[in-house]
């Protein structure tokens, strides 16, 4: 297989497919106003650069060793090789996990899902003492509605079953 800067081919085609998906965002942020397109083109703008630094960490260059082991030691195959492998069931889970917090964010709001999955996340799965995951939980939910509703002034997505959607 023909290898580029060491590496092959093959190994760089899933960053240039998210190089070329985010070239395009960013051209058709640029194409909102000012004022819609902040947000958009920033974000555009910062999976760039981690674009871009994660196609520099593929390659067998110093630099690339440098920014793989800094960056993303576990892309590391050999620093990999003593580290303990999960089994697919519980990756799988893990991947549930975060669905069902997308699902609850998309049903019942950002306000009501954050909290409760942040909650889940310490007692649940972290098996952390109760006082401490609805503390924590309070704390992100009183993080969030202050600076996104009180300074930002938005209004955060209340779910399907609360806009009558």
């Amino acid at each position: 297989m023909k290898q580029v800067f060491g590496t092959p081919i093959t190994d760089y085609l899933p960053a240039l497919g998210l190089l070329l998906i985010t070239i395009g965002y960013l051209a058709t942020a640029y194409n909102y106003a000012p004022e819609a397109r902040a947000v958009p083109a920033g974000v555009a703008w910062v999976m760039l650069v981690l674009v871009i630094l994660d196609l520099v960490s593929r390659t067998r260059t110093p630099l690339g060793v440098i920014l793989m082991r800094r960056l993303n030691p576990a892309g590391d195959a050999e620093a990999m090789k003593e580290h303990k492998r999960y089994p697919a069931l519980k990756q799988i889970g893990a991947v549930l996990w975060i669905a069902g917090f997308a699902a609850g964010m998309l049903l019942i709001g950002i306000l009501y899902a954050v909290p409760l999955y942040v909650f889940a996340s310490i007692y649940f799965r972290g098996g952390r003492p109760l006082i401490l995951a609805l503390a924590v939980s309070a704390g992100a939910t009183a993080m969030i509605w202050t600076l996104f509703v009180a300074v930002l002034g938005l209004e955060l997505y209340p779910g399907m079953l609360f806009s009558g959607v």
